[in-house]
């Protein structure tokens, strides 16, 4: 199965790398294709002092640590998303949260499952019959029925 990783998962595995979200990631899904786009990094990048502040680790453990979830996913770059996956995208974020269209665009052309903790986006895209949008709870069933 491929799954998209959306930021807000990203932050959950680097604020508790031992809590559910992390071990989720990081070894319950260690057989199968993890993908995010480079916007990550950029959302990453822009709440890495709270993160910090928050976690209150060394900066090079969190450096660390990044690096280790980071080598676990496949980035994709956004210019090789498809005009038609990006209009679709833009339609289902639309009134959502337009910030995320680049991973609901990554999931329509990967055929994948976004992997999101935000409650909004993912009520938003079910609400406008987007399936390929999923939250842990659903996941794990996904992955236990492999």
């Amino acid at each position: 199965m491929k799954i998209i990783i959306d930021t807000n998962i990203l932050i959950s595995t680097l604020m508790s790398s031992n809590g559910i979200i992390g071990t989720f990631l990081l070894k319950d899904l260690q057989d199968h294709e993890k993908y995010s786009c480079y916007m990550l990094y950029v959302e990453l990048f822009d709440k890495k002092e709270k993160i910090l502040k928050y976690t209150k680790i060394p900066e090079g453990d969190f450096l660390e640590l990044l690096y280790i979830v980071l080598k676990r996913i496949d980035f994709i770059n956004e210019n090789q998303i498809s005009k038609e996956s990006w209009n679709q995208a833009i339609e289902l974020t639309e009134g959502i949260d337009i910030k995320d269209v680049s991973f609901v665009a990554l999931a329509i052309e990967t055929e994948g499952m976004l992997w999101t903790g935000d409650k909004k986006l993912y009520r938003g895209l079910k609400e406008k019959g987007f399936e390929r949008v999923t939250n842990l709870e659903e996941l794990r069933k996904l992955v236990k029925g492999k």
